[in-house]
């Protein structure tokens, strides 16, 4: 009986142990089965992700090929105007689409407003480059600043130049690179003046050379430049300014930053200079003010030949402290000066003939927070175009008689005119004594008609 108890017993646990070695090889069978499993496209293994004919992998085949609004294949975005400056601004939008809209009036059109705040805190000239082009002069927590934009208005690059404090002016050189002047300042008292400060760069903005000039221990600026037919820039500005006495400039340097020859023009204290232009005739006008340092001025025009020898130099009386600030020549071969009167408060207008001779001073009184005019130009339907430190664009005849002043916002420092028409301003926030501000540019299309 014993005997048969212990094979039973022995026949029970054989069976046991038989049941579980076949259960441990069924699950070994299984894992060794879902190790070779196929992966799909997403990397799951028996997956069902597959990629369709555009590329996109997911186990959705009603989606595919399907781009969203930013032309994203299967994405996600959501267009609509993300700039919170627009009127029609989409806090939800993650692609901006272009449907923003600025329209300030119902005579002039925004056609796109641009801001680059995260790049810079100041900017003092936009000008056009080759290729429709767009190339900016301003500061970065005062270091120069240069910015590339496209005809859109989209950035290409941007250049921070460490030895200078801000860039007033910039332009394409005949090389295809770009000249730019300002000053350099430094950051320890006392002792520390302004100098002048010439840069040249490549067309990426990559230093060529860079030059820090000066003659005293006073204030020295840089403001405007020309280059010349040969390669040389003829540079403007401000000399020798201790604070109650200064001289207008005019200094040209070779294409590798040798001076050639300097000329001061002083008419009284204080004499500065803003802005120069080539005339048709072959010589340099000059425009800025003088008077004394700290309140009295007058208007200045100054004409020299090539070399700087001044050929005649005007003063101007108007009312309250005035200043030229931007200059273009008239059709006729006259010139005319834009700026301030009535002591930075009012719209100034001031134009001589090419041997000097009074044609037009104007001071236009319009309100009490203009604080006058920043640029001039021509306009291609006549008369000028204007911006004012109040961002109101000013369309004027030869006469100076204005046919429309708009409100444009944005932008207030700099104007030029597209082939097409459309008018492009640059730089916001300044007004004299002043500095800082947004770097926007405004493109926008002025009113057809002269109603």
């Amino acid at each position: 009986l014993n005997n048969m108890l212990e094979t039973k017993t022995l026949l029970t646990v054989t069976k046991h142990l038989t049941l579980l070695l076949l259960i441990g090889f069924i699950f070994w069978s299984c894992e060794e089965e879902a190790e070779v499993l196929p992966k799909d496209c997403l990397g799951v293994e028996g997956g069902t992700a597959l990629v369709d004919s555009c590329g996109v992998c997911d186990s959705d085949s009603t989606n595919d090929c399907t781009q969203d609004c930013a032309g994203v294949l299967d994405g996600d975005n959501i267009c609509g105007c993300t700039d919170s400056i627009a009127t029609n601004y989409n806090s939800d939008a993650t692609y901006d689409d272009g449907s923003c809209q600025y329209n300030m009036s119902d005579t002039i059109t925004i056609q796109w407003v641009k801001t680059y705040e995260d790049l810079g805190d100041e900017s003092w000239r936009v000008r056009q480059t080759s290729g429709s082009g767009l190339i900016i002069a301003g500061a970065s927590n005062y270091s120069g600043l240069l910015i590339k934009i496209n005809q859109n208005g989209d950035l290409e690059w941007s250049q921070v130049y460490d030895n200078s404090t801000a860039l007033y002016s910039v332009r394409e050189t005949s090389d295809g690179g770009f000249f730019a002047v300002g000053f350099y300042e430094c950051d320890t008292l006392p002792g520390c003046y302004p100098d002048l400060y010439l840069l040249k760069t490549d067309r990426y903005g990559n230093i060529i050379w860079e030059l820090i000039d000066s003659g005293t221990e006073n204030n020295d600026l840089a403001r405007d430049f020309i280059e010349t037919v040969d390669g040389e820039y003829v540079v403007t500005g401000t000399w020798n300014d201790n604070g109650n006495n200064s001289k207008a400039m005019l200094r040209k340097y070779s294409n590798t930053g040798d001076l050639i020859w300097h000329e001061i023009y002083s008419s009284s204290a204080a004499n500065e200079i803003n802005e120069i232009i080539e005339t048709v005739d072959g010589n340099y006008v000059l425009g800025g003010y003088t008077g004394t340092q700290h309140g009295d001025y007058k208007a200045l025009i100054i004409k020299t030949d090539l070399n700087g020898q001044q050929i005649w130099k005007k003063n101007i009386q108007s009312i309250g402290s005035t200043e030229i600030v931007a200059l273009s020549e008239t059709p006729s071969g006259s010139y005319i000066g834009a700026g301030y009167c009535n002591s930075w408060r009012s719209l100034y207008l001031v134009e001589r003939n090419i041997s000097g001779d009074g044609v037009l001073n104007d001071c236009n009184i319009v309100d009490d927070n203009v604080s006058g005019y920043y640029d001039i130009i021509p306009s291609s339907r006549g008369g000028y175009y204007l911006i004012d430190a109040g961002s109101n664009l000013t369309w004027i005849d030869d006469n100076g008689e204005t046919i429309f002043r708009e409100y444009v916002g944005h932008a207030n420092m700099s104007i030029f005119e597209l082939d097409n028409g459309d008018i492009i301003i640059g730089g916001y926030g300044f007004n004299d004594g002043n500095s800082g501000g947004i770097i926007s540019l405004v493109r926008l299309t002025p009113p057809i008609n002269q109603d």
